[in-house]
């Protein structure tokens, strides 16, 4: 602190400010790509075939997308940044995306609901009322890290866990190569990103909360491409 009670410069900050910027926009640009290979590829694909799809893994995804929009919003007027206006982005896209998706699936399908969506709702939904009620109890809003990380589990693990499964009944020629292998980027962009993070500032609520969702959507999406290869 100088003696007129101005801060001095610190000449480290300013490289660091300008990692963090290029590792934000590199994350948003892969996401911009993702999404939109994604609706060149899977989109259109459903279209013609969805075999191997189910709706409750396009349904719950879209609904924690939706979640996760609004909690960026929320964010993004209390604070707004380049990051947040990034991140609304992302997952404003990927909702609309995935509200196609859904629309497809129903316009395409004669018959729309299977037992695997009847047992994976119930996991799911149950799992999630258990995440708020606990949440709740200990008094935890649902943008707590640890809550959303475990929301997530029940969003997106469970469902894809269902997902390889159905995928290992019925077939997976509904599922565009594009749609696997670009899961697995965007995936390991952020968990590489939450792991770069944990060495740098340690185990903390926020980074603990996006392993247990990125770790389990990681681990779940490779049990999906496994499925997936063995029925090619």
């Amino acid at each position: 602190m100088r003696s007129d009670n101005t801060p001095e410069f610190d000449p480290t900050a300013q490289p660091t400010f300008n990692r963090d910027r290029r590792v934000a926009d590199g994350l948003f640009l892969i996401q911009i790509i993702a999404a939109v290979g994604f609706i060149g590829t899977q989109v259109i694909l459903m279209l013609t075939n969805t075999e191997g799809i189910s709706l409750t893994w396009l349904a719950f995804w879209w609904v924690f997308l939706l979640i996760n929009l609004s909690l960026s919003l929320r964010a993004h007027k209390l604070q707004p940044s380049r990051v947040t206006i990034q991140t609304v982005i992302t997952y404003g896209t990927w909702t609309l995306i995935l509200a196609l998706c859904v629309a497809i699936y129903i316009w395409r399908e004669s018959t729309i609901w299977t037992g695997v969506d009847t047992w994976t709702t119930g996991l799911s939904l149950s799992g999630i009322l258990i995440t708020l009620l606990v949440g709740y109890s200990n008094k935890l809003p649902i943008s707590d890290p640890i809550v959303r990380g475990y929301l997530a589990v029940f969003f997106k693990a469970v469902p894809q866990l269902a997902l390889s499964y159905h995928i290992l009944m019925v077939g997976g020629a509904g599922m565009s190569t594009f749609a696997i292998v670009s899961g697995h980027i965007t995936i390991s962009s952020r968990l590489g990103q939450v792991l770069m993070s944990l060495r740098e500032a340690g185990w903390d609520r926020n980074r603990r909360g996006s392993a247990i969702s990125e770790f389990a959507n990681e681990g779940t999406w490779i049990i999906v491409t496994i499925a997936w290869l063995i029925v090619l």
